[in-house]
């Protein structure tokens, strides 16, 4: 199972205001910065750093809208062996195989799972744009849990009868 968590008509959105939004920045700052080298008399380094600053943000948010800095697919991915997600388009991959996973802890917002070796990773649904499709996940990950024979909830796989 594969869900693209960001679609391309989200993420062209996206990018599209991160390019408006840069530019407006970028000009912006530039012209703080370039005002006040040249109209004042006396020089604020406060307002020349500050400058740089917005100045700075503004090229990266034009950057990352123009595609020179690439942005990662945010997505979820389950086969019989792993669990793969990147909930957002600048964080980490995260791999979790079914074998080391111990139990699973389902809340509306958040999955944690305990690995036999007493570690946990957490994944935070509300980091999926839709709540239709953080459900989804859920639902799915759960259901995949059980055939797995992995315990959820605290309910043990010896009480979760499920005929295959």
């Amino acid at each position: 199972m594969y869900v693209n968590l960001y679609p391309n008509k989200k993420l062209k959105r996206t990018k599209q205001i991160l390019l408006w939004s840069g530019i407006l920045l970028l000009c912006g700052g530039l012209s703080t910065l370039i005002g006040e080298f040249l109209a004042r008399e006396e020089f604020r380094l406060a307002w020349a750093v500050g400058a740089l600053v917005v100045s700075a943000i503004g090229l990266l948010g034009f950057a990352v809208g123009a595609g020179y800095v690439q942005l990662k697919d945010a997505y979820f991915s389950m086969t019989p062996e792993r669990i793969a997600y990147r909930l957002t388009l600048y964080g980490t991959e995260q791999t979790i195989y079914w074998d080391s996973i111990d139990s699973i802890q389902a809340t509306e917002h958040t999955l944690v799972f305990d690995l036999k070796d007493s570690r946990q990773f957490m994944m935070r649904l509300g980091h999926i744009q839709s709540p239709e499709v953080a459900r989804h996940v859920s639902v799915s990950i759960q259901l995949a849990a059980v055939q797995q024979q992995v315990e959820v909830n605290q309910v043990p796989v010896s009480a979760q009868g499920v005929s295959t």
